[in-house]
């Protein structure tokens, strides 16, 4: 329910925006709408008639989309769906600010305006229908179906197309001024002609855009502030939007601090190195929770996860369910539950492990082991271990699949001899956040070990 409202309130702000302009301009004796109000009927007059046709057709499909509250897409479809939601509203309200009572919706041919290049307008030529672009995307990848994509494709075409006559009728009427504008601008986002420093600075600007808003989705879903190492997108976005100031100076000529070409190479340098070996091990942390489990093996460890009193939290919930269907499906199979008693829980981690399985799933009691001693995953593996008492056992590791890779390294260097990956689910949205923060998780223990 909350996303159907999230979507809707995109959509009542996106059109509030506009038609609160239009009545705005209205007051003052300002028509706005201009769309097909041509007395000549010629290509550009159809082409503006079938837009309207489309973008009314949109949000009338949007809405029954909606309703219905079905999508194809994974639940990560809502959530960047959402971000592309609001960056469209954002950037169509910049749009129709800027361009003050100069905003028109169709060419206005028979009015005379001033060419707008300032504010949003030196990043897009177009931010009105870029705004329109992204709502329309969000709301298809937050319930994505069929019609819904035809008739977003649809209205984007014809809006590309109404985008082309009404850049032909600028560069008509200011010439040499819309020429050179171009060149300053790109037709949806951008400042003109890329370049690399220009690739650089959009790439920042994404990854600054992307960190603040998945900062607040990791607070929404994780836990709040509690979440460890969540203010990492902070970090990210701070380092990003200074790399952004630092490249548009640069860009513009008004570089405010000027490193030697030394200094630029060796940051390069560094930078590479670290994001080279940032993207190796996060290959391996994919790999690791993408991995096929064994079947029949001796044993199965399930790690414990935190408890919130005497239930599992969503993450060692995940990490029951996928032991839960391995016991099913291998009936020869022992498993560990393991995990102790933190403070703040009622029962130890192993025996909630336990219980869970024997209610959901109906686990004979006898085919579990509950080791309720450790504190975290190296104590985890170690006390197994001893249990087993025989390190070339054949023994799965059930954990979250972002936490495969560590658990693997950690047992590896343990004693075990013949351990293999179980991974359970890795829970979206907060999952991507677990999937970085491993990064560092496998850095210590590089370190370590």
């Amino acid at each position: 329910m909350i996303y159907r409202v999230e979507a809707l309130l995109i959509m009542a702000v996106f059109y509030g925006i506009y038609f609160a302009k239009m009545l705005v301009q209205k007051r003052k004796g300002i028509v706005t709408n201009q769309i097909a109000k041509s007395k000549i009927h010629d290509r550009g007059y159809y082409i503006e008639v079938v837009m309207k046709i489309a973008t009314l057709m949109v949000p009338a499909v949007e809405v029954i989309s909606i309703i219905v509250g079905k999508s194809r897409l994974p639940f990560m479809g809502k959530i960047i769906g959402l971000y592309f939601g609001l960056a469209g509203d954002m950037v169509f309200l910049l749009s129709v600010i800027t361009m003050k009572d100069s905003w028109r919706a169709g060419v206005a041919k028979d009015e005379k305006r001033n060419l707008v290049t300032d504010g949003i307008y030196r990043y897009s030529r177009n931010p009105a229908f870029l705004g329109f672009d992204l709502v329309y995307v969000g709301i298809l990848l937050m319930y994505f179906n069929v019609p819904l994509l035809v008739a977003s494709l649809f209205a984007m075409v014809m809006l590309h197309l109404q985008i082309l006559q009404e850049e032909e009728y600028l560069e008509s009427t200011f010439q040499s001024e819309y020429t050179e504008y171009k060149k300053m601008a790109s037709r949806y986002v951008g400042c003109g002609i890329l370049t690399p420093t220009k690739c650089s600075l959009y790439a920042y600007f994404v990854l600054c855009i992307w960190s603040v808003l998945y900062f607040f989705t990791c607070l929404a879903y994780g836990g709040g502030p509690r979440l460890s190492w969540v203010w990492l997108w902070i970090l990210i976005a701070v380092f990003s939007g200074a790399r952004v100031y630092m490249l548009k100076n640069r860009i513009e000529g008004a570089e405010k601090i000027k490193f030697s070409p030394v200094v630029k190479w060796i940051y390069r340098i560094v930078f590479s190195v670290c994001l080279i070996f940032f993207l190796f091990t996060e290959a391996r942390v994919v790999k690791a929770m993408t991995a096929t489990p064994r079947e029949n093996l001796d044993y199965i460890i399930v790690l414990g996860a935190g408890l919130r009193g005497k239930n599992p939290t969503n993450p060692l919930r995940a990490r029951i369910d996928r032991a839960g269907k391995y016991m099913q499906n291998n009936p020869e199979t022992v498993l560990i539950a393991s995990g102790g008693q933190g403070k703040d829980e009622e029962i130890s981690e192993a025996q909630c492990i336990r219980d869970y399985l024997i209610d959901h799933y109906d686990v004979d009691e006898s085919r579990i082991i509950l080791e309720e001693k450790s504190r975290d995953t190296e104590e985890n593996l170690k006390y197994c271990l001893d249990i087993i008492g025989d390190d070339s056992a054949s023994v799965g590791i059930v954990t979250n699949g972002f936490h495969e890779l560590r658990s693997m390294t950690i047992a590896e260097h343990t004693g075990y001899k013949n351990a293999s990956p179980v991974p359970a689910m890795t829970l979206m949205p907060v999952g991507i956040h677990y999937v970085v923060r491993e990064f560092f998780g496998m850095v210590e223990l590089y370190l370590k070990y």
